[in-house]
């Protein structure tokens, strides 16, 4: 459905009145937000064009209230993370399934009972966008009794490109 910016300030008005400029106060205002920024970014709106400012006014609002309902810092294992991530991007345990290579390896994770391997850990970040470090921090603590160990990584170091 195409979005009339006339239309859709009409209905957000009610939700969203930034006459007088606020922060996202309630959860119905976030939820009316995030629908709104949805309508605008199918436009691709022109860069400082009225419906591109109101996109980027919007997506401030909508982050500033994330980071205070849905801290990162809260999530405390990978797994919470991965759940948090699928269900913000509104996908299913099927699509989780696929990316870890089958549904016992997902489970197997779900349930703490299994860590992730490298490869898993770069399609969760290709596919969830969840920085790495977050999906190998110790997690729940398998239950077969294993000895939790930290995981170092030496990257190579990347030479300046001049950009």
């Amino acid at each position: 459905m195409p979005y009339d910016a006339a239309e859709g300030e009409d209905i957000m008005a009610e939700l969203l009145d930034f006459t007088k400029p606020h922060v996202l106060r309630s959860e119905a205002e976030y939820t009316a937000a995030v629908a709104e920024i949805d309508q605008l970014l199918d436009l691709d709106p022109p860069p400082h064009s009225e419906v591109y400012e109101r996109l980027e006014f919007l997506s401030v609002l909508v982050h500033a209230y994330e980071e205070v309902h849905f801290p990162l810092e809260q999530l405390t294992t990978p797994q919470d993370v991965v759940t948090f991530m699928l269900e913000q991007k509104c996908l299913s345990q099927t699509d989780l399934a696929q990316w870890l290579g089958g549904e016992s390896p997902m489970l197997a994770f779900l349930q703490g009972t299994s860590r992730l391997s490298l490869p898993q850990i770069e399609r969760l970040r290709v596919h969830l966008g969840i920085p790495a470090d977050l999906l190998i921090s110790p997690g729940k603590t398998p239950n077969k009794g294993m000895e939790v160990r930290s995981v170092s990584l030496k990257l190579p170091s990347r030479k300046d490109s001049g950009g």
